[in-house]
Formats: C-alpha cells, sequence, structure tokens
C-alpha cells in the first residue's frame, strides 16, 4: 500500500450526534403539538430534509431551515415569531451540546498511532461545524488530516485520495453508515470496516454490501485486529 492512511467517520463513529439530533426533533414535535399529530409532524420534517439536503447540504443550520419550513406549512398565517424563536433555541442547543467522544476511541486511536498509521478523519457536512466539534473532542493530536466533504459519494472519495497523493483502492474506511463510509468506498476499490451504532439516521440507511472488502466489527475496539486481515487483502 502506497501509504498507511486509516479514515476515520466522525458523527456516531468518533463521537455522539444522532442521538442529539433525535432528542432536537423530539423538541420540535413539542412545540408543534398543537398544530397537529406527532407522526405529521415527523413525517413532514423528514421531508422538509430530504428537501433541503440537496440545496443546502448536510448540518444544523439545514436542520433549522428544514424546521421552519416544516412549521410553515403546518402553520400556516399562525406561524409566528414564538414558533420561529423556538425553533432557533432548539437548534442552538443542538449545536452547543457538550461533544461526548464514543467509548473506546481513544484506545484504538493510540494503538493505530502506536502501529505507525497515518489517521485521518473522512466526515461530511458544514466546514465549521465539523471542524467545530474535531477540536472540541480532543482527539486532535491523533490524526493526521481532517477532510470534510460536501458528500461521501464515490467522487468525493476519489478527490480526497487525490490530494492526499494515495490510490483509491488505498483507502481504509472506518463507520457507522453503509450509505457513506461503505458503499461508496468499495465501489472505488477501497476496503471498509462498518462499525455499528445503535442509532441510525433514516437517511442513511441502506442494505450492506456482500464483498470481501467489507469488515464487520462489533464496536471501535476490534478496529486494530482487522488490520492483519486488510494487509493479506491488499497483497
Amino acid at each position: 500500500m502506497s501509504n498507511r492512511y486509516i479514515f476515520f467517520d466522525a458523527d456516531d463513529t468518533l463521537w455522539e450526534n444522532e442521538m442529539f439530533f433525535r432528542k432536537a426533533e423530539d423538541r420540535f414535535v413539542d412545540l408543534m403539538s398543537g398544530f397537529a399529530p406527532e407522526n405529521e409532524i415527523r413525517e413532514a420534517l423528514a421531508r422538509a430534509q430530504e428537501d433541503n439536503i440537496p440545496v443546502f447540504g448536510y448540518g444544523s443550520k439545514t436542520y433549522l431551515i428544514g424546521m421552519a419550513d416544516c412549521a410553515s406549512g403546518i402553520c400556516g398565517e399562525k406561524f409566528d415569531n414564538i414558533i420561529y424563536k423556538g425553533i432557533c433555541g432548539i437548534i442552538r442547543d443542538l449545536v452547543q451540546h457538550e461533544l461526548h467522544v464514543i467509548d473506546g476511541v481513544r484506545e484504538t486511536l493510540e494503538q493505530l498511532q502506536s502501529r505507525n498509521w497515518r489517521l485521518a478523519v473522512a466526515t461530511k457536512g458544514d466546514l465549521r461545524e465539523q471542524t467545530g466539534k474535531f477540536r472540541a473532542s480532543g482527539l486532535e493530536r491523533y490524526f493526521h488530516h481532517i477532510e470534510v466533504m460536501e458528500n461521501k459519494d464515490e467522487r468525493n472519495y476519489t478527490e480526497m485520495a487525490r490530494k492526499l497523493d494515495i490510490k483509491p483502492e488505498d483507502i481504509i474506511m472506518i463507520g457507522n453508515s453503509v450509505k457513506s463510509d461503505i458503499v461508496p468506498v468499495i465501489n472505488i476499490g477501497g476496503v471498509a470496516i462498518h462499525v455499528p451504532h445503535e442509532i441510525v439516521w433514516e437517511h442513511e440507511k441502506m442494505d450492506m454490501p456482500v464483498s470481501e472488502k467489507v469488515f464487520e466489527a462489533e464496536n471501535i475496539r476490534e478496529i486494530p485486529k482487522f488490520l492483519n486481515e486488510i494487509r493479506d487483502l491488499a497483497q
């Protein structure tokens, strides 16, 4: 392999993320509870998010726009400053929540760093938001590079490989999302290790592909034991 890089997804692989979005959604449902049934609110919010992601990308700002669009559609002329301020408060708390590094992450990064692997973060979303979480995590010292992509598809991964002067097939990607961390990487010839998280965003759900280049870990602590298998696969 040309360079000994291992790439880690960030949200729900290195630190908790989706749980805070779920709590924000629950608060939004409570805010809107006087205007529509819970299931209608959740479905309308999900539709608004899917409509806005291709335009505004990923992250809390898009969630703010999605909540405003959803509330406007449900409330009509009753959409007022109180509702808007309520939405802004939900998003402000979402952005400012205390960051929780997932159990076992630091120990795993220590092991990999001691074996002279170059560690990098490969994530997607708003640049300021993602780099802010990265700094707040206290994990900066383990990583050689952070790449914040607009999306995580074959084109984005190929561009990342070119930027770091490695071949796409030399990518080893670790993450919880089959759609973003697994499928596009193996489609360009790389290797992926799936580390499941108990909460999966509906937008990221996809069936796991059958491939000798996909490895299934039970948790982040199992990553080091897969490296010999991956080396054998690359030879």
